[in-house]
């Protein structure tokens, strides 16, 4: 299902906040939703329904989203921020929130980044990572738990080919395609089966042939080079996706399907994209973010909806949406970019996060727009 230039790529992050973030070929930046700290990028504190590009951002070739916060990667290498900056997150020294962007201090060729509730990470070409942020629960792996307002270099940790960031966990996958987690462990986010937070990184056990992974709010979902997924953490709302609500101290496979070839992890919930352009989704469901044209009873009182609640489904689930070629998942909401470069979204929408106009829920996909010619 090859696209002739897509969206270069979605915000990532499985943890976001209440804002949508999208990566255009040309290499700027859109944004929409919440922006009560600036997150958008505009200079301003106001929400907004529809995507616009975020001025001065240019040769951008990542994206991700914290709660409150954005990070961006440019082709040269540098990696700049705005938003919340209340824990460092922002990278630049200080403490001050921003509503434009600022360049992340002494940091320089680096190829992948990945952010989250409050704390970054930064993929350098030498197979290095670095952190900045919160790190209250050792997410930043240098083996404390000192707040860092400028990146450090995670402790023993080499050959990283990508990185990926929990609500108080952080993941890594090595050239050897092994898994190895580090910070929070209160729902067992290392998937080791121990108790207490891990300052520095070790291997998952279990794990191999791994291609790509991400991190929910304390869960994480691995893609296998045989198309399966592999499972680990927080289990409580059906996110591992085993059939179960049961706590599991081990990695776990998600029983049923193959073919994925890329996984998704919202806040409690899961998502993979198969590879005949379908999305299955799994977990919370309570304000319509797997895409299955129902929610929980609340959600579905609010907008009269008729139809059965569904809170959360420990299963995958078919999304009501064909033709996928990438996905991107956050807390309560989801996107995804179709083979002809349309961009459709669906779940909370209180601030405008699906840039689709409205402030209404949607409990299945919506066209939000498609790419311009001239950024195709």
């Amino acid at each position: 299902m090859a696209v002739n230039n897509p969206l270069r790529s979605f915000s990532d992050q499985g943890v976001g906040g209440s804002f949508g973030m999208l990566l255009y070929p040309n290499g700027t930046v859109w944004t929409s939703g919440h922006n009560e700290a600036g997150q958008l990028g505009d200079g301003t504190k106001q929400n907004r329904s529809v995507f616009k590009s975020v001025a001065d951002v240019t040769d951008i070739v990542a994206v991700s989203s914290g709660v409150t916060f954005a990070i961006v990667l440019k082709k040269d290498g540098t990696v700049w921020g705005w938003g919340d900056n209340s824990s460092g997150q922002l990278g630049d020294g200080t403490l001050v929130t921003r509503t434009r962007p600022v360049k992340v201090k002494e940091l320089s060729n680096v190829i992948a980044i990945s952010s989250s509730n409050a704390h970054s990470l930064a993929l350098l070409a030498d197979g290095t990572v670095w952190g900045w942020g919160n790190n209250g629960s050792g997410e930043i792996g240098d083996g404390t738990t000192v707040r860092r307002t400028a990146p450090v270099k995670v402790a023993g940790l080499t050959d990283v080919i990508s990185i990926k960031c929990g609500n108080y966990h952080s993941v890594a996958l090595k050239a050897d395609r092994t898994v190895w987690s580090w910070g929070g462990n209160g729902t067992n986010q290392q998937g080791d089966g121990s108790k207490g937070s891990r300052l520095l990184p070790k291997q998952v056990a279990g794990l191999s042939g791994i291609v790509s992974l991400k991190a929910g709010i304390s869960h994480t979902v691995a893609l296998k080079d045989d198309g399966t997924i592999w499972t680990w953490g927080d289990n409580t709302s059906g996110q591992l996706g085993d059939g179960t609500y049961t706590k599991r101290t081990k990695v776990v496979k998600v029983p049923g399907l193959t073919g994925f070839t890329a996984v998704g992890a919202g806040g409690y919930c899961s998502f993979a994209l198969r590879n005949d352009g379908t999305v299955w989704a799994w977990g919370n469901n309570n304000t319509g973010q797997l895409g299955i044209n129902t929610a929980g009873q609340g959600v579905l009182d609010e907008i009269n909806s008729h139809a059965a609640p569904i809170k959360e489904t420990p299963s995958p689930t078919k999304t009501l949406i064909t033709d996928v070629v990438a996905i991107s998942t956050e807390a309560n909401h989801s996107f995804a970019l179709k083979s002809d470069h349309s961009v459709w979204a669906w779940g909370k929408n209180n601030y405008g996060q699906l840039g689709d106009g409205t402030l209404i829920v949607k409990l299945m996909p919506v066209y939000v727009f498609t790419t311009p010619q001239e950024y195709s």
